[in-house]
């Protein structure tokens, strides 16, 4: 019995121990970063003009040496064992401290390893190097600035809004980084702006909630070059409790993916006010998540029409929320969310359904309770041939009489639609060929391209259609926020509607093009005349495929497509703080009702995983790099809570031994 008691004090005590000290390795670091307190990193300079910082990695452990790799996550999804072997193939020298050059661009990635005399792994980490991070962190009054000359800057914030002024008094366009606290809320925002005198503001009314004072960091860039250093400016906020009135809900039409926003009388308090529309989705009407992207336009005398299908995928449910922004948040808060009526997109595929089981009745064969892709295989598979080319020809026209828009709706969210959709075009015979310019190849895995739809568009007697690619030229008004822009032609031959219009959506798969960052990829779907028709974002017009490294999105015309980089989700709070009112009302859909603070629960897992899911999911042997205030706060307290129970039991054995 005493054995035993004396195994239980041995074991608590050990649970103890070991519960407090591995909690010390998951706390803020503010001065250099290390790899289980045997390797130190940390940015001893910053070169302005190439954007790159100069690393200084550091251990004291005898016997032991640096090897280190750099790479971009984005463009290359290494695992743990070729980062290892990677790093010591390349590594020449085995010091104990070296310096390493890092682009600060998104997504550039520090692996450092600490190899034994033997060759085995230590520790490691990877560590990122984007240049904002970087500047803002703790520690980055201690970095030193070369190669380059810097202005000095001051700020005010005021009206939702900080306002910058540098002493190069010149005017231009620039970039305005802004890093924000509040609590334990933080923030990150980049606000592309003109510079009139050297003077710009950024908008920060969304970050901006509570009364008190926000620590807002803040730098300039100009012409891709930083212009000033990390200052702080401090926003002492007082929330007032007047309020825009909302728009009339009731007035603003929401059909198949379609906003449209009335005009308002020239002496309406909405006249010239910004109005944004924000998606929001479900697949039960209950649990409703945010879209991360919004559209922002001011109201005037005329109809408004947003035509938001490229954000309709994956879900069943859609709903647009309203708010009208305020310009002055110090006077008068934005006004409460009002929602449209529910889109059920599962009405598109019923009616994609419907119609074909129409056409099949129409040529003459047995009803059907489903015109699922089983289902018309198996019609289409136990006909004759005259029958077949019947069955064929009628599906095709079923699908081209189907409303273009309820089709791509269906295609977009409904995997069953989708699947019809390449049955009924293995049926018409037409084969489908990829045309892709040389020039293009140097971009783009042609071995990956992959079409939807694209041969049931073609014209009477043909036999082939061709999706054609080719680069464009650039274009000269592309706004300035977009960079590293690679403009493609995108068309199908033999298809005499590509352009004007094509009566079966066609949904194209190919590979993110080389020198993309994908976690800025947008894709701009221009019109003729050079004015943007779409705008694809990750899951808001398009998805991706981590594994093969595919996009895939459809359109209903085809012009030219800019693959582009932009930062659009820069604004997203790192600490969102908790809606005031966090369930969704039974009833959100009515006209002319307002509802504050919607639900905005995390999105269902999708099937195709992004880059950051990936980078997530990394084993236990990587340590974070730059954690964020307040995001091991829940997890310390655990531990914590483990601690304090396995030395009560401790001392609980200890009691007992004593009687």
């Amino acid at each position: 019995m005493r054995k035993r008691r004396m195994k239980w004090n041995v074991l608590a005590l050990c649970m103890a121990v070991v519960l407090i000290v591995t909690m010390l390795p998951t706390q803020v670091l503010t001065k250099a970063e290390t790899i289980g307190g045997k390797v130190e990193i940390k940015p001893i300079s910053y070169d302005i003009g190439e954007n790159a910082f100069n690393y200084q990695i550091t251990t004291s452990e005898e016997n032991a040496y640096i090897a280190y790799y750099v790479y971009n996550r984005n463009e290359y999804n290494y695992t743990r064992d070729e980062l290892f072997s990677l790093a010591k193939e390349t590594t020449e020298q085995k010091n104990r401290q070296v310096e390493v050059k890092v682009s600060g661009k998104e997504s550039e990635t520090l692996y450092v390893a600490l190899i034994s005399a033997e060759g085995d792994l230590i520790c490691s980490q990877e560590y990122d190097s984007t240049f904002d991070d970087r500047l803002f962190a703790d520690d980055a009054e201690n970095i030193e600035y070369v190669n380059g000359t810097l202005d000095d800057v001051s700020a005010e914030a005021k009206n939702g809004k900080i306002i910058v002024k540098d002493s190069s008094n010149q005017s231009g366009s620039g970039t305005i980084y802004i890093y924000g606290c509040f609590g334990t809320s933080r923030w990150h925002q980049s606000e592309d702006c003109s510079f009139t005198n050297g003077e710009a503001q950024a908008d920060i009314s969304n970050q901006i909630r509570e009364s008190g004072d926000h620590v807002v960091k803040y730098f300039i860039v100009k012409n891709g070059v930083v212009t000033t250093k990390v200052n702080t400016v401090t926003y002492n906020y007082t929330k007032p409790t007047a309020k825009l009135d909302p728009i009339n809900i009731s007035t603003v039409k929401w059909e198949k993916g379609i906003l449209t926003i009335p005009g308002v009388d020239k002496n309406s308090q909405l006249m010239g006010k910004r109005i944004e529309a924000r998606i929001y989705r479900s697949n039960d009407k209950e649990q409703w998540s945010g879209s991360n992207n919004s559209c922002i336009t001011s109201i005037g005398n005329y109809t408004y029409s947003m035509d938001l299908n490229h954000e309709i995928k994956d879900y069943k449910y859609y709903k647009a929320g309203l708010v009208v922004k305020s310009d002055d948040i110090d006077n008068y808060l934005n006004s409460d969310e009002v929602f449209t009526d529910i889109y059920d997109t599962t009405s598109s595929s019923e009616e994609v359904d419907n119609t074909l089981k129409d056409v099949l009745t129409q040529a003459g064969v047995d009803s059907v309770d489903k015109a699922d892709a089983d289902t018309l295989n198996k019609i289409y598979n136990e006909a004759d041939e005259t029958k077949k080319a019947e069955i064929a020809k009628a599906l095709r026209d079923g699908l081209k009489e189907t409303d273009t828009a309820t089709l791509r709706t269906a295609m977009q969210t409904n995997s069953d639609t989708r699947a019809t959709v390449e049955a009924i075009e293995k049926m018409s015979g037409i084969t489908v060929a990829n045309d892709v310019s040389e020039d293009v190849k140097a971009y783009i895995d042609t071995a990956n391209i992959k079409v939807l739809g694209a041969a049931l568009n073609a014209d009477d007697g043909v036999s082939n259609v061709g999706l054609k690619i080719t680069k464009e030229a650039d274009v000269a008004t592309l706004d300035s926020k977009y960079k590293n822009a690679i403009p493609l032609g995108i068309t199908l031959t033999n298809v005499s509607t590509a352009a004007s219009g094509l009566a079966v959506p066609v949904t194209i798969t190919i590979p993110v093009p080389r020198g993309i960052d994908i976690s800025k990829l947008v894709i701009l779907h221009m019109n003729a005349d050079g004015t943007v028709n779409e705008n694809f974002s990750n899951g808001n017009g398009y998805s991706y495929d981590l594994n093969s490294r595919t996009i895939t999105f459809t359109v209903t015309h085809f012009s030219t497509f800019i693959f582009a980089e932009a930062d659009d989700t820069s604004t997203t709070p790192e600490n969102p703080t908790t809606p005031e009112n966090p369930t969704t009302p039974a009833n959100p859909t009515t006209p002319g009702s307002s509802v504050t603070n919607p639900t905005t629960t995390a999105e269902p897992a999708q099937s195709q995983a992004t880059e950051t899911d990936n980078t997530a999911s990394a084993t236990a042997e990587v340590v974070t790099s730059s954690p964020k205030t307040g995001d091991n706060g829940s997890m310390a307290v655990i531990w914590v809570l483990f601690a304090g129970c396995a030395i009560t039991a401790f001392c609980y054995a200890k009691k007992r031994v004593r009687r």
